[in-house]
């Protein structure tokens, strides 16, 4: 049962704010999704939207687009597993959690958030909306030490023997090349049946160029606001490392193809590469 909204918003940074704002429609879908937000006050992040919004008229939409696709993804590895686990590594503030717990209850064992900031926080969060749930369980972690984290996983009752979906939404924009190689490499070493999702940032020279300028502005507004730069990778880039680690590609799409599996048709995304995001799923 949903409780008394907290007597008072958490206040967070405007980056922190951005998505939140971004794919506020998205977060009416479910009643603790819609709660949640309304205990986080968002203000700090009105101006980076706008500034969005300014460079990119469809800056909502591709933030919706995402997270639409990956819970699409979801319910096709839901299909696919009778059990699962989630980890959600640099889960910041989203409330993905709570769509997937009122979505797959019985087949999720435990979703496992990790972040380095705002744990505590988001922990009080859902206590106050939803009560204790031993099927949250939620790390103040470095999620790029990933052996570190492995080990603090199992200490949490992660069980290698059950399928395993590993989100990284938003993740590895901000990591360097060589972290993210390791993570890859440790996750395809690592015991168990494991689904990784993720998304990706394409160089703005590769977007097609009736976005190619917007797209640009949007980066450098972004690594304004961050502090440092957006890392960047080529379809190949990506497909080439996952292979190199013996993953199995099951899909890989441009915003163009998620929004046509989404919605039928193409009204914003009219060409493979009008975007400059892009998601690939892939098992080890």
């Amino acid at each position: 049962m949903i409780s008394e909204p907290l007597k008072s918003k958490f206040k967070i940074s405007p980056t922190a704010s951005l998505v939140l704002c971004l794919a506020s429609e998205l977060y009416r879908d479910g009643k603790t999704c819609q709660a949640y937000v309304e205990n986080i006050d968002t203000s700090e992040g009105e101006s980076l939207v706008k500034s969005f919004k300014q460079v990119f008229e469809h800056s909502e939409s591709i933030a919706i687009l995402r997270k639409r696709y990956i819970r699409h993804l979801f319910e096709d590895y839901a299909k696919q597993f009778p059990k699962f686990q989630v980890c959600i590594l640099g889960a910041g503030l989203d409330p993905l959690s709570l769509y997937l717990l009122e979505q797959y209850h019985d087949q999720i064992e435990t979703i496992f958030e990790v972040d380095m900031e705002s744990m505590d926080e988001k922990r009080a969060m859902y206590t106050k909306l939803i009560g204790d749930n031993d099927k949250l369980k939620l790390i103040t972690h470095d999620a790029t030490d990933i052996d570190a984290l492995l080990d603090e996983l199992k200490k949490m009752d992660y069980h290698a023997s059950i399928p395993t979906i590993f989100l990284l939404e938003g993740f590895v924009y901000y990591i360097s090349r060589d972290k993210f190689s390791t993570l890859l490499e440790k996750l395809a070493s690592a015991d168990g049946q494991k689904a990784v999702i993720l998304d990706y940032v394409i160089p703005f020279e590769a977007v097609h160029e009736s976005n190619r300028e917007k797209s640009r502005l949007m980066l450098r507004s972004l690594e304004q606001g961050l502090g440092w730069p957006i890392m960047v990778y080529h379809t190949f880039d990506i497909t080439g490392l996952i292979q190199f680690f013996k993953g199995n590609i099951i899909t890989s799409d441009s915003t163009q193809s998620m929004e046509k599996t989404l919605y039928g048709e193409n009204k914003i995304y009219i060409q493979p590469t009008s975007g400059f995001m892009e998601i690939i799923s892939f098992q080890f």
